[in-house]
């Protein structure tokens, strides 16, 4: 029996045709449309996911440590306080990367969707795929349960491979970084090389 071929772990040709058919289907239903597509998506793909129970909230960051969560399915979690999580790199990094490289600079839809969700929604994205990654992390915390209660995601501060920075307004950004014990400062460490800082706490 012939053995099964090796399949590449990430393939350049899909995650650019994705970035591409996001684009052809923001010119078919807008930005508005393109916003609510990726925030269905990522609730489905979420709901999908198995319940979790934990007994107490070591248990849980425990689980996130070592990436036994749904909410570490995708990416790396690294909880610097008991509430405050960061991501070291986006899990839509190398797909920006090779989009750049072989196709050239991203579609200005990309940050237009990503202006509309923060208005509408949450005010930390910088593209359309911190719509999906932000959502994502949101009901998939949502299917967590500590100790009976339900745990909550809220975003912190996001930096895009590009550099650029979305963080809280000011008026949340004081209460988050309290909930989350960090301070600015530890804030601005955080985010020279990691791509996301976010609060988990019980809801």
């Amino acid at each position: 029996m012939a053995p099964e071929p090796r399949m590449p772990e990430s393939n350049p040709f899909v995650e650019i045709a994705t970035h591409l058919f996001l684009e052809d289907l923001a010119a078919k239903v807008g930005v508005s449309g393109l916003n609510n597509y990726l925030v269905s998506l990522a609730r489905n793909l979420a709901a999908a996911m198995p319940l979790e129970e934990y007994a107490d909230w070591e248990e849980f960051l425990g689980a996130l440590r070592e990436g036994r969560s749904i909410l570490a399915t995708f990416e790396e979690v690294v909880p610097v306080t008991p509430h405050c999580m960061a991501t070291p790199r986006s899990p839509f990094e190398r797909g920006w990367r090779e989009y750049a490289k072989r196709v050239g600079t991203f579609a200005d839809v990309h940050r237009e969707a990503a202006e509309f969700y923060n208005a509408k929604v949450r005010p930390t994205a910088v593209t359309s795929l911190h719509i999906v990654l932000q959502t994502f992390r949101e009901s998939a915390a949502a299917r967590v349960h500590v100790g009976a209660k339900t745990v909550r995601f809220l975003p912190i501060a996001t930096v895009w491979v590009d550099g650029e920075r979305r963080v809280a307004p000011d008026g949340k950004l004081e209460e988050l970084l309290g909930r989350a014990g960090i301070t600015r400062t530890r804030l601005g460490m955080l985010l020279r090389n990691h791509s996301d800082v976010w609060l988990l706490e019980v809801g």
